[in-house]
């Protein structure tokens, strides 16, 4: 298998493994017949992005579905209506290393809004600068498939989580508790199907550093009636972590198929 050691060298190769897989004629030898064929025993998942809403009430995302089991009495309709449907800000400190000890450098304002979703400010330590809004590398706004509100995740030790630049102008540490609602982290492991460039990607095995890919075939995730097609026989190809990273260090693949079919 293939092997590459820039975030450069290794875009470029995607295209390069893209085309060639689109040719009927690249077909080798040494390949992964099916999406059941790997060997995933004994794998380590690659660790992608943490939960930046952490201790965030979540779940009073869908009080909208919910008032009328809870606010069940006429007298005091308007005003249980009004604290159900209320938006909810949690703040949650930025470090400068992976202690409480450590300077604080600004913090995450998280907004939960009831029917409508979570949004992120970041509030640098400094008073005189205004929040800055951002959207994190994983977001989807159903949350009736899941909580998706995540940052690629640079180092961890324990509970904290580095946070490669950006908005804030150098990483951070975050602390995110084990009690977090839905996926505290979400890791990247065989089997999953992931988009990069674009183009979904089927993950053939991972660790901690490195993911082996191969392009999606249709059989892979297969949604149809009937039979899924036989998969074509491809050369799976290794990327190190440094590959699959921004020039800030954020991931530059993504998630497919969080809603299943």
């Amino acid at each position: 298998m293939l092997e590459f050691g820039s975030a450069a060298v290794g875009l470029c190769v995607i295209r390069q493994v893209l085309d060639a897989a689109r040719c009927p004629a690249w077909i080798l030898l040494l390949t992964v017949a099916s999406a059941g064929a790997a060997d995933l025993h004994g794998q380590e998942p690659f660790p992608a992005w943490v939960a930046l809403y952490g201790s965030a009430p979540v779940a009073r995302l869908s009080n909208e579905y919910q008032i009328a089991e809870v606010c069940t009495d006429s007298a005091t309709m308007e005003e249980c209506y009004r604290e159900q449907m209320a938006p909810s800000l949690v703040s949650t400190p930025l470090h400068a290393g992976p202690d409480d000890g450590t300077s604080v450098v600004g913090e995450i304002l998280l907004v939960v809004t009831p029917g409508r979703g979570l949004s992120a400010f970041y509030r640098p330590a400094q008073p005189s600068i205004a929040p800055i809004h951002f959207m994190p590398d994983v977001f989807m706004g159903d949350w009736g498939y899941g909580y998706y509100f995540h940052q690629t995740i640079a180092d961890r030790s324990g509970d904290w989580f580095k946070l490669p630049r950006g908005p804030w102008p150098t990483p951070v540490w975050l602390r995110v508790p084990p009690d977090t609602e839905g996926e505290r982290v979400m890791a990247v492991r065989g089997g999953d199907i992931i988009e990069l460039e674009g183009s979904g990607w089927y993950v053939v095995s991972s660790g901690q550093d490195y993911l082996v890919l191969r392009p999606e075939q249709p059989g892979d995730m297969w949604c149809e009636e009937g039979d899924p097609p036989p998969l074509r026989e491809v050369e799976p190809t290794r990327f190190l972590r440094a590959d699959l990273v921004d020039a800030a260090g954020h991931l530059v693949i993504r998630p497919m198929n969080l809603k299943g079919c």
